[in-house]
């Protein structure tokens, strides 16, 4: 119930606030599943679905002082939030702006027409920045399951694999390891299409003198990890072992001297002045990196825009790369936890040049 007091300690507009979003009724409840409303007051707390779930919700809540009801459906589910509103006299409700669409809040509005609502998404956002202890143990351990991932397919990768080929042995190993799903759809790049930031894995053959860039992560209840690893089947050129260089010197300039107090601008010109320096300043187009959580892409981010402010157990990934088309690119991305005396690197997958 901590979150909850946490978020009403934030709200002063509202009576009552309905979480519909799956990763939102999960960061407050732990309760991952496909359908429900959670009707939050200062109060009190009552997850709202039906018979798929209401076993497996009423045995993951008895202990966290949130009552659950089961309802016939969706159009029933608002006839229970209404009778919650109504016993507690509410008249102003917060929703989610941030997470549900424009046909979504017409339905709230249809089926709830006696109360003003009033959007709190960004201040729900604003509390999941900072990670509680369970998250970033749940965080630290899809990242060690994202390691030991890499780990084996560097014993994997040969001659004419497709790139296709290689993103399903690397997703085989995140589950073999303990993920209980993917963070997002596995990027496979190799040759020319690695100079390409987020390329969807194709039917290209890995040839040697190859950059392989491998962006992956992994699910552990329901909580994200994020890496990136440039590895290069044989000898690569001249031209890209030099640009690997340059990003891992640009990473470790931020690795180094990102602390707590600084922005993400701040932060993201560590790494931005050590590529532009190197004569790659058209070459590294996206932002330094994003916390992760229940989403793989959360707040803050770590760009030339950004005036967010770390704070302590706040998460951020530490990805700057460098990409040519015609030529390749190459990545590297950590995962780091902000502490007030400096960061800790959940990532430890070797980064120095591979050869494989």
């Amino acid at each position: 119930m901590e979150k909850i007091t946490n978020l009403f300690k934030r709200l002063t507009n509202v009576d009552a606030v309905l979480v519909t979003s799956q990763n939102n009724r999960q960061y407050f409840t732990g309760f991952q599943g496909s359908f429900g409303f959670l009707v939050l007051t200062k109060d009190s707390a009552t997850y709202i679905t039906d018979s798929r779930y209401f076993e497996m919700a009423t045995e993951a809540m008895a202990s966290l002082g949130i009552a659950v009801e089961q309802c016939d459906g969706g159009l029933n589910a608002y006839q229970h939030v209404e009778d919650i509103l109504k016993a507690i006299k509410a008249k102003t409700v917060g929703f989610e702006n941030t997470e549900i669409t424009v046909a979504e809040y017409d339905a709230l509005k249809t089926r709830l027409p006696d109360y003003e609502f009033i959007p709190v998404g960004e201040e729900i956002l604003k509390i999941r920045q900072i990670k509680t202890e369970q998250e970033l143990e749940y965080i630290t351990k899809a990242q060690s399951i994202t390691d030991k991932a890499f780990t084996e397919i560097l014993k994997l990768i040969k001659k004419d694999m497709t790139e296709l080929d290689v993103a399903a042995e690397l997703e085989y190993q995140l589950k073999k390891n303990g993920a209980t799903g993917l963070a997002f759809d596995t990027i496979i790049a190799s040759g020319t299409n690695s100079s390409k930031p987020h390329a969807h894995p194709t039917d290209k053959k890995i040839a040697v003198g190859d950059p392989i860039t491998m962006d992956f992560g992994a699910r552990y209840n329901g909580y994200c990890s994020d890496m990136t690893r440039t590895v290069f089947l044989g000898e690569p050129s001249e031209q890209m072992r030099n640009i690997y260089n340059i990003v891992a010197k640009a990473q470790l300039a931020v690795l180094n001297n990102v602390k707590k107090g600084m922005t993400g601008r701040e932060v993201d010109s560590l790494a931005r002045e050590v590529i532009t320096a190197n004569g790659f300043k058209d070459n590294f187009q996206h932002g330094l990196g994003h916390s992760v959580g229940l989403d793989i892409h959360e707040r803050p981010t770590m760009n030339p825009a950004s005036d967010e402010i770390l704070v302590e157990n706040q998460l951020i990934t530490v990805e700057p790369g460098i990409y040519v088309p015609g030529l390749g690119g190459v990545r590297i991305e950590d995962l780091i936890i902000i502490k007030n005396d400096g960061i800790i690197n959940l990532t430890k997958s070797n980064k120095t040049l591979i050869i494989l």
